[in-house]
């Protein structure tokens, strides 16, 4: 296994579950209604579509690795929404993470169409499977890999969020702070993109 291509998954991943995004934000704002409890069936439904996405992803990346246009095309798309996820940090509302306007508790059905509909899930994780499969295994072995690598991360970060968000949802929410914050993660996924911008698409 690449050494330096675990450093720089784990970095990239770092910044991902670090700013916040639909995963994290549902899952303090539902926690602070409902109880941490409540998130189980929640976060149970995010890892598996965030499972079946990264799967479809890596395998259609292992499928197209000998492709250079393809490979290229596949990092911009990611690199493209990843600009959208940027722009959207810069321009999000507190008033709309109030803990009010999610209505009855959600449970795995949602947590999965979640991770569908989640533009931020998709930019990490096409650029990671992009990028990573054959420096840690390459084929079916690099898939797995990124994938309880990811899945490990990602879990962890999302009882974080619920056990400590409801504590940070004030600063989230509040007219002066909020926006703050959003705009500091904004810049940080914004360094990202330029630092991937720089580095191009990595093909065979």
């Amino acid at each position: 296994m690449d050494t330096v291509a675990l450093v720089e998954l784990l970095t990239i991943l770092g910044v991902g579950v670090l700013t916040p995004g639909p995963n994290s934000l549902t899952c303090f704002a539902h926690s602070g209604i409902y109880g941490p409890k409540s998130n189980i069936k929640l976060i149970a439904g995010m890892c598996v579509g965030f499972v079946l996405i990264e799967l479809s992803v890596g395998l259609a990346v292992n499928v197209l690795k000998e492709n250079t246009l393809a490979m290229t095309v596949l990092h911009y798309i990611g690199m493209a929404f990843l600009a959208v996820m940027v722009i959207a940090m810069f321009r999000i509302d507190p008033k709309g993470l109030q803990s009010e306007n999610i209505e009855g508790a959600l449970g795995v059905k949602t947590g999965i169409c979640m991770q569908f509909a989640n533009g931020k899930e998709w930019a990490f994780v096409v650029i990671i499977m992009s990028s990573f499969i054959e420096p840690l295994g390459g084929g079916i072995s690099g898939i797995m890999t990124i994938i309880s690598i990811t899945l490990s991360v990602c879990l962890a970060a999302m009882i974080g969020w619920t056990f400590l968000g409801s504590r940070l949802h004030g600063v989230f929410t509040d007219e002066r702070k909020g926006p703050m914050v959003f705009k500091v993660c904004g810049s940080l996924l914004f360094l990202l993109w330029a630092v991937l911008l720089m580095r191009g698409p990595i093909t065979g």
